[in-house]
């Protein structure tokens, strides 16, 4: 009956023990999932500013050529209004001596 005893008694500890490892594989996988969604969290952060940043430069870049793109436009629009300035004024009388003509006929 004593062995019984020490039977059952060595089989609650042992119940015991496997208990205290469930839950303290329990609270591992617990803190490793705490630990996981940290990480995915931060990662989603990092890679957010990432993106933010590059956008800005981006943007930056874009904004940049544009007014580059504008200048060299509003450039040759200048060029092209003073060289036909320049033809206006070197041949405006021949100019105003031709439409004459046409409008009397000649």
């Amino acid at each position: 009956m004593e062995q019984m005893k020490t039977v059952v008694n060595r089989l609650s500890e042992i119940e015991s023990a496997a208990i205290q490892l469930e839950e303290m594989a329990a609270e591992q996988k617990k803190e490793i999932a705490a630990e996981y969604e940290r990480k995915v969290q931060e990662f989603d952060r990092e890679i957010d500013a990432q993106t933010e940043e590059k956008l800005k430069r981006l943007n930056e870049e874009l904004e940049q050529r544009a007014q580059e793109e504008l200048l060299k436009m509003n450039q040759e629009t200048e060029w092209e209004l003073a060289a036909i300035r320049a033809e206006y004024n070197l041949h405006h009388r021949k100019f105003a001596s031709e439409i004459v003509k046409k409008i009397i006929g000649e």
